[in-house]
């Protein structure tokens, strides 16, 4: 799902600035800071789609752009962002913890929130978790604006989680960072990668930032701060100097080693840009975080199983055709020579020479032919057998993967079921189709009454009747 090339999508209130890295990940291929319509964003928040993907295609056709992949950096005010701490327990039973815990910090009720998470830190008897979540609405507006205009979001954060990155998230020392830019500043408070508390002002006036800094310093007293990093291309020498007496801390300047583009440029760009450096997985990754709708990686699950069928149909096709081809260009070559046989040599003992080569030569092409017609019999479309688990398949069962075995006629499917008798509505509708056979569900399938993981698998017997007896 995830592309290893993708256009970074970062969204102010009154501006874009895109970047794009080339596939070593070491020099910008692509940077622009575009200026959005008026009323395109208030808030935070996309109040015109339509004029929003029109913004962007239009940026896409000037620049040149051919990458369709991006990944969206949401405004840190839009989001909730949180730490909390889970007993250890099995990772599959981590997902329901967290979001019952989530819910007492969250707004509105967590149906109407998109939340991802990820394991910050491990002890002995506990995981440390770190929660972001944002209203659906909101974040479906900026991935719809994205999808309207012909692009493909792979990825969903927010501006502080690139900025920890930035400053090296796997040093485990206490970090505060400050981001200045375009009249937006972060404040972030972070340790070994876990944001211990993040704050968003829009605001000229110093103290009034610097006072931020002192309540986040003075209430999260447990962190203490070493280092101090700057970024943004708002920045100054005096900010450095009072960041420094407040904390004690050493002041550094977030750098990165890419090409491509000037020591200024990269600090305005540096979310952006740090957001390109993930190793993107799915939402469903208990190690990683990614926002990225439910609904858009099922979307695209289908779509790759698509492709890789309509692959797999193409190449057999062209085997066939490649196949018969070669067939057709030696029956015309023997033909001719034949021909020219007849004509070189008109006594009758040459000519039956010639002929029994050439009755010979026949009976190899009609040999080759059917072959490739056997060949062609004995084709089988994995969308057949596909489309076979499909219409067998409750409303209450979803799978999530395939495997076929074309050679053995094997199918082997991996899903889940909201309860047992779904799942053997499943079984028993496949057993009705008389192609099918031998279906086998391990019996740990069955260990829950309700969210049943499974495997199943079974045969297909018109494959099944092609494959030759095995000798024991």
């Amino acid at each position: 799902m995830i592309s290893k090339t993708f256009v970074s999508l970062y969204f102010f209130s009154d501006r874009l600035l895109l970047l794009q890295l080339d596939a070593s990940k070491k020099k910008v291929k692509k940077y622009s800071s575009v200026d959005l319509p008026e009323g395109v964003l208030r808030k935070n928040k996309v109040y015109d789609k339509e004029l929003l993907a029109t913004t962007l295609r239009s940026v896409w056709s000037k620049l040149k752009i051919k990458e369709k992949s991006v990944g969206l950096v949401i405004p840190e005010l839009s989001t909730f962002t949180k730490l909390l701490t889970i007993p250890k327990i099995n990772l599959s039973e981590m997902d329901e913890a967290v979001r019952w815990q989530a819910q007492e910090f969250l707004p509105t009720n967590l149906t109407e929130m998109t939340m991802d998470w990820k394991i910050v830190s491990r002890k002995d008897r506990e995981y440390e978790v770190l929660v972001v979540a944002l209203e659906k609405k909101i974040l479906s507006d900026y991935v719809e604006s994205a999808e309207l205009a012909g692009l493909y979001p792979i990825a969903v954060e927010i501006p502080s989680l690139c900025l920890v990155r930035a400053a090296d998230e796997k040093d485990e020392v206490g970090k505060l960072i400050f981001y200045k830019n375009f009249g937006e500043i972060v404040i972030i408070l972070t340790q070994g990668g876990k944001i211990f508390g993040s704050s968003v002002l829009e605001t000229k006036d110093s103290a009034s930032y610097l006072n931020t800094v002192k309540r986040m310093v003075s209430h999260y007293k447990d962190v203490k701060v070493e280092k101090i990093y700057l970024g943004g291309a708002e920045i100054s020498e005096n900010l450095a100097n009072e960041l420094g007496k407040i904390t004690g801390g050493e002041v550094k300047l977030i750098k990165s080693r890419i090409s491509g583009i000037n020591e200024k440029q990269m600090q305005e760009f540096i979310i952006p840009l740090n957001m390109q450096f993930n190793q993107w997985t799915e939402p469903s990754d208990p190690f990683s975080l990614n926002l990225l709708p439910p609904n858009l990686v099922d979307k695209y699950k289908s779509a790759k199983l698509r492709l890789q069928i309509w692959s797999l149909t193409l190449t057999i096709t062209l085997f066939v055709w490649i196949s018969f081809l070669v067939t057709l260009g030696a029956y015309l070559f023997m033909n001719q020579q034949i021909s020219e046989a007849k004509i070189k040599n008109g006594s009758t003992s040459s000519f039956a020479d010639q002929r029994q080569k050439a009755i010979s030569d026949v009976k190899y092409i009609n040999g080759v032919t059917d072959k490739v017609t056997k060949i062609k019999k004995s084709t089988f479309y994995p969308q057949n057998m596909l489309q076979l688990v499909n219409s067998a398949k409750p409303p209450g069962v979803t799978i999530i993967k395939y495997k076929l075995d074309l050679d053995r006629g094997q199918i082997d499917v991996e899903g889940s079921a909201i309860n047992r008798q779904e799942l053997i509505t499943f079984k028993d509708n496949l057993e009705a189709n008389s192609d099918i056979s031998s279906i086998q569900i391990p019996v740990t399938s069955f260990e829950t009454e309700t969210n049943l993981q499974f495997r199943l698998g079974f045969e297909y017997k018109p494959i099944k009747a092609t494959v030759p007896a095995v000798k024991r």
